[in-house]
C-alpha cells in the first residue's frame, strides 16, 4: 500500500509504464482507481511536470478521458495528448479513450484540427468534458431519447460535434474493420442526438449520413438507428424546415423498405396479422415439453420463439431440456446446439410447425402446442391467429 498520494500517483505511472511496453493495461489502475480518480484534478501539486504529463497520458488511457485541469496545467495535458495520438486506434490493449471523444475535447488529432480550434482553457476543457459525461450516461439508446431534455442544453456544442463527424467521415472507430466496428457506441449516438436538437445542425447531419457523401461502415445498421434519433427530435422541427422534414421522410421510406423486407414481415402479411405499417410489435412464443406441470414462461423444459419487424434482430429461437443442454439460433447464425436439433435457418421462419414437428420426430422431443403461451402485447386476435399457425 503508498502511503502518500504522491507515491500512489507513482506507483500507478511505474506500473502502466511497464505495461504499456508490453501493450497492455497494469494492474494497480484496478484496484485502486478509487483512489486515483480523486485525485487526478489535483497533480499538479504533487509531481514534476514530465511526471504530469506521464500520468495525463496513462490516465487518459485506463479512464476513458482527461481529467479537469487549471490553465496552467493544460499545456501539459495537451502533452499527453499529442503523445497519445498514435495509440488511438491501437489493437489489442485495452484502451478506453476514444478518437472521436478525444478529437471533439481537444478539438485536433493527428490529422488535424478541427475549424472551431484546439482546446486551450480550462473553462472550455470542462465544458466539453461536461458533455462527454452526460452522452456517457446512459446504458441504451432508447434511455438516451427517453430524456432529451437533459441533450437540449449541449445543443451550443453541436457545431463542433458536427465538425469532429466530418472530420473523422462519421467512422468513430478505426480499430477494427466493419464487422467488429462499434454500431452501437453510446457516445456517437449521444453526439448525433445534441446535433439533431440544433436547428442549425440537424439537416446536415442528416444529409451527411444517408446521401451517400460519407462511407458508413453497417451503414443500414447505423441509418436505422438514426431514424430512430430523428423520430425523437421531429416533432421540434420548424415549419421553415423542410428540408429536414423530406430527409426525415426519405428516412422513414428507406427504413421502411427494410422492414417490409424482412421474413418477420412477411410471415406477419402471410398469416393476416392485424398489425400497422410501421408498428413496433412483438411476439413470444413459449411452448412446454409434452407433460411439464410448470407454466411455460418458467419451465425448465421448454422451446421459445421471439419475433420482430426488426431487420437487424429478426427472430430468435432458443430451447432448454434440462440435464440435456440448450440450443439457440437466430436469424442471423446457430449458436448453440447441445440437443441436436435441426437447425430453422434464415429464411425459414415460416416453416417453424414443420421444424417442431422435425424435433419431435427425429430427436423424440416432443412440445406441447396446445399448451403454448403466446403473447403479442395487447393483441389478443393476433395472438389467436399464431396458435392457429403451430397447430396446422
Amino acid at each position: 500500500m503508498t502511503n502518500t498520494e504522491a507515491d500512489l500517483l507513482r506507483t500507478f505511472i511505474v506500473d502502466e509504464d511497464a505495461a504499456f511496453a508490453d501493450r497492455r493495461q497494469g494492474r494497480f489502475w484496478p484496484a485502486n482507481h478509487h483512489r486515483i480518480g480523486p485525485i487526478a484534478t489535483k497533480v499538479s501539486g504533487l509531481l514534476e511536470p514530465e511526471e504530469r504529463v506521464n500520468f495525463y497520458f496513462h490516465f487518459m488511457r485506463v479512464a476513458g478521458g482527461p481529467p479537469v485541469v487549471g490553465d496552467k496545467e493544460m499545456p501539459l495535458l495537451r502533452e499527453a495528448y499529442r503523445r497519445m495520438m498514435p495509440f488511438l486506434d491501437l489493437e489489442g490493449v485495452i484502451q478506453m479513450s476514444r478518437r472521436h471523444q478525444l478529437l471533439f475535447v481537444f478539438g485536433c488529432d493527428d490529422t488535424g484540427e478541427l475549424p472551431s480550434g484546439e482546446t486551450t482553457s480550462a473553462a472550455a476543457l470542462k465544458a466539453r468534458l461536461k458533455l462527454i459525461a452526460q452522452v456517457g450516461s446512459y446504458t441504451t439508446m432508447p434511455a438516451q431519447r427517453d430524456k432529451k431534455a437533459k441533450f437540449v442544453p449541449f445543443a451550443m456544442d453541436a457545431v463542433r460535434i458536427l465538425e469532429t463527424f466530418r472530420h473523422l467521415g462519421y467512422c468513430h472507430d478505426r480499430r477494427y474493420g466493419e464487422e467488429f466496428y462499434d454500431v452501437t457506441d453510446l457516445r456517437f449516438w449521444g453526439m448525433v442526438f445534441i446535433c439533431l436538437l440544433n436547428k442549425a445542425t440537424r439537416t446536415e447531419l442528416v444529409a451527411d449520413m444517408i446521401e451517400g457523401k460519407y462511407q458508413l461502415m453497417r451503414s443500414a445498421e447505423q441509418i436505422a438507428m438514426l431514424h430512430r434519433y430523428v423520430e425523437a427530435v421531429l416533432a421540434d422541427a420548424e415549419p421553415d424546415e423542410q428540408r429536414f422534414q423530406a430527409l426525415a421522410a426519405k428516412l422513414k421510406g428507406i427504413e421502411l423498405a427494410r422492414r417490409n423486407a424482412t421474413e418477420t414481415v412477411a410471415l406477419a402479411e402471410k398469416l393476416g396479422l392485424p398489425f400497422d405499417a410501421d408498428e413496433d410489435w412483438d411476439i413470444h412464443i413459449a411452448i412446454p415439453l409434452r407433460g411439464t406441470k410448470d407454466h411455460p414462461l418458467i419451465a425448465k423444459n421448454v422451446v421459445r420463439l421471439h419475433i420482430r419487424p426488426d431487420p437487424d434482430w429478426q427472430w430468435e429461437l432458443t430451447s432448454r431440456i434440462a440435464d440435456r443442454g440448450e440450443f439457440s439460433e437466430s436469424d442471423k447464425k446457430s449458436y448453440r446446439n447441445d440437443l441436436g436439433f435441426p437447425t430453422l435457418g434464415r429464411g425459414n421462419l415460416h416453416a417453424f410447425p414443420d421444424w417442431l414437428r422435425q424435433v419431435r420426430e427425429k430427436c423424440g422431443i416432443d412440445f406441447d402446442i396446445e399448451a403454448s403461451d403466446i403473447r403479442v402485447g395487447r393483441r389478443r386476435a393476433a395472438a389467436k391467429i399464431v396458435s392457429k399457425w403451430l397447430a396446422d
